[in-house]
């Protein structure tokens, strides 16, 4: 049997328990770099309870796209799968019999996870520092703009803003001519810091194992995403900044994406000699300039490279790759990417059968696991939905006191606002999870 075989079996066998089973988290948190904190977690295989205030919740879920477009079924589509594998529980943590509901939460949990604005929670008895006391075992993050100290900390930030503070964006788009940068598409200024938090969520659950105590760890989203970036090291050695380069990369030999025949993109890179070798012999005029990567050179060959491929239509240059080793892919629009069979297979794109709204395609778990396989179970839920599940079966309370503290306000539900409710159809009485009598999967 080949080793690609053997590895494919391995993944596709996967049997054991997942990674994170037994990690209880409680999230507090909302849009998009605290969220995707639990939901990676709870991909692990962790346990999320995530706590909104009633009846609105995470302000992210009625953020319309494109003048309304992007709501699923009453909800906001990416909404639900970034708060995928949770559960929802609606307290007013501002009443103090809510705040205690928190804190007993937080006794039971393992990680505490946060992004309201630095102090928030500490003015109600939930931060660090109150935490700590009833559970020395906690790990708590706060994820912020600028972190929980220094002169920014106070400060207001979205995914915009820590791309430009890091200096992200100063480095896209085109120096000369245009003279314009650009914020990079979707949200990668929340997406990559709250990968890092993870890392360092695992890393401070191995610790405890060996010390014994939980820690705080303070994630700011504009530092994080500089540590992606050298151009500051480029800078403190040689006293100039480096140029943005559109496209193209400057440590290639040759790269970047090219229109065409037939109207399309497609991305060529050369890295190696022998990559440039094998393209120099397609592509006239990249012969004799394979080590020459000043600005003005690698603009030549781009050149060079776009004339030839405008030439010849998309599924020529990639069975030109193919056959001359030179890696050479399409530029896919989402469709493309939906119906790839490739990702299909993997679980990259990833249809589920969700309880409440019905089948739905979305991304597949980050990373493929050879002993513990690694899912998506079910999606969002509005505010509260999981109250009486979560009250009676994690915090042990009677039906009577749930149903107390449901008519003096204590905890809540979701107030139907678009973005914000069940599907069309859903009725309380028909579903068991909702009224507290099963989870959402298993007994």
């Amino acid at each position: 049997m080949s080793y690609f075989r053997i590895i494919e079996d391995l993944i596709k066998n996967a049997r054991g328990p997942p990674p994170l089973e037994g990690v209880k988290v409680v999230e507090f948190s909302h849009y998009i770099l605290g969220p995707n904190i639990p939901r990676l977690l709870a991909q692990l295989g962790a346990e999320v309870i995530k706590i909104e205030p009633p009846p609105r919740g995470d302000r992210w879920k009625y953020a319309s796209m494109w003048g309304g477009k992007g709501f699923y079924k009453g909800m906001r589509i990416d909404y639900l799968y970034l708060n995928s594998n949770k559960y929802f529980v609606g307290i007013d943590f501002k009443k103090e019999e809510g705040r205690k509901l928190v804190v007993e939460l937080a006794k039971r949990a393992d990680v505490f996870v946060e992004n309201m604005e630095p102090g928030t929670l500490d003015r109600y008895g939930l931060g660090y520092l109150q935490l700590r006391e009833v559970n020395p075992r906690l790990i708590y993050v706060s994820a912020s703009g600028y972190g929980n100290w220094g002169p920014l900390s106070r400060l207001p930030s979205y995914d915009i803003i820590g791309q430009a503070e890091s200096g992200v964006i100063d480095i896209t788009g085109w120096e000369d001519g245009v003279n314009e940068a650009y914020r990079l598409p979707d949200y990668p200024g929340d997406w990559l810091p709250s990968t890092m938090a993870v890392s360092a969520i695992i890393a401070a659950l191995i610790y405890r194992e060996r010390a014994g105590r939980g820690q705080y760890i303070d994630l700011s989203q504009a530092a994080s995403m500089q540590r992606f970036m050298y151009h500051f090291t480029y800078m403190s050695l040689t006293g100039s900044r480096l140029k943005r380069s559109g496209f193209i990369d400057p440590s290639a030999y040759v790269s970047g994406v090219f229109k065409t025949a037939d109207g399309r993109f497609a991305a060529i890179a050369a890295m190696t000699e022998r990559q440039y070798d094998a393209l120099a012999e397609a592509v006239p005029g990249l012969k004799g300039m394979r080590d020459a990567r000043d600005p003005d050179s690698l603009w030549r060959k781009y050149e060079a490279v776009r004339a030839w491929a405008s030439g010849r239509t998309l599924g020529e240059l990639l069975e030109f790759g193919k056959r001359a080793g030179v890696p050479v892919q399409p530029v896919l629009n989402d469709k493309e990417v939906l119906d790839d069979p490739w990702r299909a297979e993997r679980g990259s794109v990833l249809r589920i059968r969700d309880r409440l709204y019905g089948e739905i395609v979305v991304p597949g778990p980050i990373v493929k696991m050879s002993e513990t396989p690694l899912a998506v179970r079910w999606v969002a839920r509005p505010v509260g939905y999981h109250n009486k599940l979560v009250l009676a079966r994690k915090l042990g309370l009677p039906a009577a006191e749930v149903e107390r503290l449901e008519r003096e306000g204590v905890v809540g539900y979701w107030d139907g606002q678009l973005g914000n409710m069940p599907p069309p159809g859903w009725n309380a009485e028909d579903d068991p999870v909702f009224r507290g009598e099963r989870d959402e999967v298993g007994p």
